[in-house]
């Protein structure tokens, strides 16, 4: 099983990595602009240079995920295709390829954010031989891109679909038990995207303590939107059970 591809959109910008074809759709930019609110409306951090910041370490985290891909498929003599749309990237035309390399071309992704995560966490971790303003421009600009990419990376290892982890355990499930774990593996991704809604829950109740807070409201509207992204993993899933998911712009 396999999320159908979105039709090409005359919207859409186009190029290529590695001699592999991407797309950034739309809504891409959408899915960016909404959890980067809160670098643009924080009271302390916020402003148009970090929520510009924010977008364009979103798309570079992204891109070095795919790039993960498009390296691991090469070892197996495949262009992929790219796109990027609403709940992240989705590779493409590896409809011929084994089983066996397939899964390892899904686990590049996030191992090459995790790779990226341990590069900057070893650099950031002896002082920097650079002026006291440089290192305080540096500092949370490297830690943006850690905390980004170590999310990106271990969110992607969680059988969430239509992300890596989520195709993993539906291609695991197929191997094995046909049919029934392919439809096993994404009750298992509603029941994780169910669990992942408590936890942004939990983590809301938590920290909106006093609504008098200058980050109250800023937070509130975080935490509303990744209640969103749960929603709209849950709705991916389903829709893949039960629904028709053809040319879903995910």
């Amino acid at each position: 099983m396999h999320p159908l591809e979105p039709r090409p959109s005359r919207w859409e910008l186009r190029g290529r990595l590695f001699g592999s074809e991407v797309r950034i759709r739309p809504i891409f930019w959408v899915s960016c602009v909404l959890p980067g609110v809160i670098y643009y409306q924080d009271p302390e951090i916020g402003g148009v240079a970090a929520f510009c910041f924010w977008v364009a370490a979103v798309l570079v985290s992204l891109l070095a995920h795919e790039i993960g891909h498009i390296l691991a498929a090469r070892l197996f003599g495949v262009h992929p295709r790219i796109v990027l749309a609403g709940l992240g990237g989705q590779v493409f035309g590896l409809d011929k390829v084994k089983c066996g390399p397939r899964l390892l071309i899904g686990l590049a992704g996030p191992l090459a954010n995790l790779l990226i995560f341990g590069v900057l966490w070893a650099v950031t971790s002896e002082a920097f031989p650079l002026p006291l303003a440089w290192r305080s421009a540096l500092g949370p600009t490297i830690w943006l891109l850690m905390w980004i990419n170590i999310f990106w990376g271990l969110l992607n290892l969680l059988p969430l679909w239509p992300l890596d982890g989520g195709r993993i355990a539906v291609e695991v499930g197929e191997a094995l038990l046909g049919r029934r774990g392919q439809t096993l593996a994404l009750l298992l991704s509603l029941a994780v995207s169910l669990m992942l809604l408590v936890v942004v829950l939990l983590w809301m109740r938590l920290t909106l303590i006093d609504p008098f807070d200058v980050h109250y409201r800023v937070y509130l509207e975080y935490f509303c939107i990744q209640a969103i992204y749960c929603y709209a993993f849950w709705l991916s899933a389903f829709r893949a059970l039960w629904g028709n998911d053809e040319h879903a712009d995910v």
